[in-house]
């Protein structure tokens, strides 16, 4: 677990919970690691801490997108292609923002960057991942 200073930007609710073990817990790491983000950020740290960061948020972006993908086409998610999509569109805007950063542009990660995400998982979990595990509980 990630610890942080500073007041966590993004706070873990009951009402996250899909009801999935392995997807809530890939949700709270993704969490923690943007609330080390937003540490980051108010703290002024270096460009190479935010983006060892931001590294870290996107494997672990990769690697929970991977899981739910997996996950909907083992029971044939009916809905696979429009969630794949708003998976793809948030990777896009994280590797430019990695860009951006490997160009030494620490402007380009602000708190707005980190609200934005925090807005995103809880949006597309309450929505996309949840109505996801709701399929697949009916199964």
């Amino acid at each position: 677990m990630l610890s942080t200073l500073t007041k966590p930007i993004a706070c873990w609710q009951q009402e996250y919970n899909t009801g999935n073990s392995q997807v809530d817990g890939q949700h709270q790491q993704l969490f923690e690691i943007v609330n080390a983000l937003h540490e980051a950020v108010v703290t002024k740290k270096n460009i190479y801490t935010m983006q060892e960061l931001l590294e870290c948020l996107a494997n672990h972006t990769i690697e929970h997108f991977q899981t739910e993908e997996a996950l909907m086409m083992a029971v044939d998610y009916p809905e696979y292609d429009i969630h794949k999509r708003t998976h793809d569109c948030l990777l896009s805007k994280v590797d430019r923002l990695l860009l951006k950063l490997r160009d030494h542009n620490t402007a380009a990660v602000t708190t707005e960057i980190t609200q934005f995400l925090t807005e995103w998982l809880a949006h597309h979990i309450k929505g996309e991942d949840k109505k996801m595990v709701q399929f697949f509980q009916n199964q």
